[in-house]
């Protein structure tokens, strides 16, 4: 897989994940997203979708086994979505959380999603 299909897929997860906050806030939110991204040697940091990636794209053939994603924060002009790397080694894509859907992305919903003005 390519760092750009690796990309499309984050994207998918977090349409998801969007969805999902959606259903729990009663409201669309905005597809602006920032990441509160928890990966190695990166910890709570606001970054954007294409930073997130430096950090959670292994390689063509080595990804981390789960990757989980969930909106914490929507706002006005963006939405906060929390992405965080298990611990796990990296694998092979079909050793990931689903790899006949979405990969290592696993999707969590939070139990409040913050809304900011």
């Amino acid at each position: 897989m390519t760092r750009e299909e690796f990309r499309n897929l984050f994207i998918r997860a977090l349409e998801l994940a969007a969805k999902n906050a959606e259903g729990k806030v009663g409201r669309a939110i905005p597809r602006s997203f920032v990441i509160e991204l928890h990966a190695p040697q990166v910890t709570g940091r606001i970054v954007d979708i294409d930073h997130a990636l430096d950090s959670i794209f292994v390689g063509k053939d080595r990804f981390f086994r789960i990757i989980d994603v969930a909106i914490k924060k929507v706002s006005a002009k963006d939405t906060t979505a929390f992405v965080r790397v298990s611990g796990h080694a990296p694998v092979e894509f079909e050793k990931t959380w689903n790899p006949a859907s979405e990969g290592p992305f696993k999707q969590l919903i939070a139990d409040s999603i913050e809304e900011a003005d």
